[in-house]
């Protein structure tokens, strides 16, 4: 097995690190340059990594995206073989490339306030609770509210149900820091997935399927780096994702 996994894998040191590279820790395969750490603690540290990389942008569909030089290279000859063959690959959305630490932050704090109001109008927690969780540092607060996924089965994610992980990553965590991960438009197309997959993007956050995370690897070999393949079934069809192989790591 090569060593970039498990070098991430041992830098571990809480159990809310351990969960966040279970969830996002593929990106540490990726052939290009994978984040210095499992989650950034800030702005600053994201902008120093981000500024230190070698990235490029470029038009997909209605939307231009930025990644890393060698990620995008890879997408866009994905995409231009994709046209050959009379299809499309696009962004979903503004932000389907790489983002900024406010963005996740952003994206965070929405569904963080939204579950405190939902519980507190169950009479599940009280204001000061939620005042409480809302004045936390951004890594203080990530434990704090999968804390209470756990403990209490007071879910964040967007129908409450599940935990805030099915709707958002958490804050420094996102692989769109690394600006190695890509929402497409059109991940319900088979054919767009397979292309995606001969030119190294995969599917890795079981979570989320339009999300394809650069790891630059034929597929055959992706076991050699630490990941495995899950399946799992979204609206009668199935999905493969690369996660990591913890109980190999």
């Amino acid at each position: 097995m090569k060593n970039s996994l498990r070098n991430a894998a041992s830098s571990i040191s809480s159990p809310v690190e351990r969960r966040l590279f279970a969830e996002y820790g593929a990106v540490f395969a990726t052939t290009a340059v994978p984040p210095p750490v499992i989650i950034f603690a800030d702005a600053a540290r994201v902008d120093a990594f981000q500024a230190s990389l070698s990235t490029s942008s470029a038009f997909l569909g209605a939307h231009e995206i930025r990644l890393q030089a060698k990620a995008l290279d890879a997408l866009l000859a994905a995409a231009s073989e994709m046209a050959g063959q009379g299809g499309i690959i696009t962004a979903r959305a503004a932000d389907a490339g790489g983002r900024s630490y406010e963005d996740t932050i952003r994206l965070w704090t929405r569904n963080v306030d939204r579950g405190l109001e939902h519980w507190q109008q169950l009479g599940r927690m009280t204001g000061e609770q939620a005042v409480s969780i809302r004045e936390l540092v951004p890594g203080d607060q990530v434990a704090a509210i999968l804390g209470l996924e756990e403990t209490e089965q007071l879910f964040f994610g967007t129908f409450f149900d599940r935990s805030i992980l099915f709707s958002v990553a958490a804050p420094g965590a996102s692989q769109h820091l690394s600006m190695l991960a890509f929402d497409v438009a059109e991940y319900a197309d088979r054919e767009v997935e397979r292309m995606l997959g001969r030119h190294g993007w995969y599917r890795t956050v079981p979570n989320d399927i339009p999300h394809f995370t650069y790891l630059g690897h034929q597929e055959a070999t992706l076991p050699d780096f630490g990941l495995h393949r899950i399946e799992r079934t979204y609206t009668e069809r199935m999905y493969d994702f690369w996660t990591p192989d913890l109980d190999r790591l």
